[in-house]
């Protein structure tokens, strides 16, 4: 059992870049809503978040891979 904790690290710094990513596009999106009456996204809009997610996953899953 210690080898597997010595081999899981816990956050890396991988791990901490993408929870800010996400942390950031979730506080500064909303600001982007122009004043006035609430329209629905766009559709450029509506592809960010999941578009943002498949990047993190695709950097993560080859940040994982050990040679």
């Amino acid at each position: 059992m210690a080898q597997e904790e010595a081999e899981y690290g816990g956050w890396g710094a991988g791990s901490v870049v993408a929870m800010l990513f996400i942390v950031i596009l979730l506080l500064l999106l909303p600001l982007g809503m122009a004043p006035g009456p609430v329209q629905p996204p766009s559709m450029s809009l509506l592809f960010i978040f999941p578009l943002s997610m498949a990047v993190i996953l695709i950097f993560l899953f080859q940040a994982s891979k050990t040679d």
